[in-house]
């Protein structure tokens, strides 16, 4: 009996357990977004390139630019140790830039020929693998030769910087940079003159050459032919910029003289046929304004043509100014700049003076229109006088 009663007890406890347990809610665990994770990612990893990138553009965008000033400001210091140093040698100092600059030339492709004369002696002597001392004479002859072609072609560059620097900062500058290649070659001469000297100490001596003496004999020979190439290559490309800024220079002075002479029609032309009548003043103004709209059209102004529009300005200005039409000092100094700029070569500035001229023209009393350049319609004024002020009456201004 009193072992039923704890049994009892215990289901009892443990009946009361299990049912507080089951009324305890368990907490639902969140659904997980894993796209959303995703795309936060994606997007905080493209924003840390774009960062990267940005940071690393910047950072090559500098150096670019120091490496830039630095190549420019090395560029400017060669150039003027050069000029500093350079003394015109008096054998080229009577040259003209142009005949200079055709020497260069010329000397270059010399300096390369007698370059390629000594490398190719070098190579059929070490062929065989050995050299004799005649082969090496003929070799130093050669050497020789293309030493004192590279003397004469640096004398000649040093009379150019010394005679005609101010004339062209960028022909200077790209001369300047070749001169690198220049130096290189000399030094490979001197270094072929170097092996040869040793070859002949030995030959001399009485011993035998070494495979490396003859491998660098030739080596040096292959360096020295490349470097001439280059050297050629690179003067005779400056020289041809170089004519071609001379051409331009000459086609400017040219145009500047034509140009001039264009401008010397216009002193002293005298008018040589007056109107006698205000419509024929009229037609002079338009003949005028229709011979500049044809020359202009051209975008050229030929002495020809130039000739024609002073004499048709000359007689058009007399005329307005005989026939009292109103405006006429106006219309004449419009005139004279109209020419003026057609003579300087200013055809912009001329088309638009013409149509401001056209302008003035239609404001003209008994003025109608006319075929002025395709910018007018109408009809001639009737000499009649039907289309002036007043019908037949007295002119504008007139008695």
């Amino acid at each position: 009996m009193k072992h039923s009663a704890i049994t009892l007890l215990i289901l009892t406890g443990l009946m009361a357990f299990l049912a507080a347990c089951g009324g305890q809610t368990t907490p639902e665990t969140a659904a997980v977004d894993v796209q959303a994770t995703v795309d936060a990612s994606v997007m905080a990893t493209a924003t840390a390139e774009a960062a990267l990138e940005q940071m690393v553009d910047e950072a090559v965008n500098e150096a670019m630019d120091e490496a830039v000033a630095e190549l420019e400001t090395a560029a400017d210091e060669a150039v003027a140790e050069a000029l500093a140093e350079a003394t015109p040698e008096p054998t080229y100092a009577t040259y003209s830039e142009e005949e200079l600059v055709t020497a260069i030339e010329d000397t270059a492709v010399e300096a390369e020929a007698s370059t390629q004369t000594y490398s190719e002696t070098a190579e059929t002597a070490a062929s065989d693998g050995e050299v004799t001392a005649e082969e090496a004479d003929t070799i130093e002859y050669y050497v020789t030769i293309s030493d004192e072609t590279l003397n004469e072609l640096e004398a000649m560059i040093d009379t150019y910087y010394a005679l005609y620097a101010e004339t062209g900062d960028e022909v200077v500058a790209e001369l300047v940079a070749i001169e690198d290649e220049l130096a290189a070659l000399n030094e490979s001469v001197d270094e072929m003159t170097a092996v040869l000297d040793d070859i002949n100490s030995t030959l001399e001596a009485g011993v035998e050459l070494a495979d490396e003496t003859i491998a660098q004999l030739e080596q040096t020979a292959q360096e020295a032919q490349a470097k001439a190439d280059t050297v050629s290559t690179e003067l005779q490309t400056w020289a041809a910029q170089a004519q071609a800024s001379f051409n331009l220079d000459q086609i400017q002075a040219n145009v500047g003289a034509a140009q001039d002479d264009l401008s010397a029609m216009l002193q002293n032309v005298q008018p040589n046929q007056v109107a006698g009548s205000y419509e024929e003043a009229i037609s002079q103004l338009m003949g005028y304004a229709n011979t500049a709209n044809n020359a202009l059209a051209d975008g050229a102004i030929s002495p020809t043509e130039m000739q024609t529009l002073a004499q048709l300005g000359a007689n058009a200005g007399a005329s307005l100014s005989a026939q009292n039409v109103p405006g006429a000092d106006m219309l004449t100094g419009q005139i004279n700049n109209l020419n003026h700029q057609m003579a300087a070569g200013d055809l912009a500035g001329a088309q638009a003076g013409l149509n401001n001229l056209r302008g003035q023209m239609s404001q003209i009393p008994g003025f109608s229109g006319g075929n002025i350049g395709g910018s007018a319609g109408g009809s001639m004024p009737n000499p009649g006088g039907g289309s002036r002020p007043g019908g037949g009456g007295p002119r504008p201004g007139g008695g």
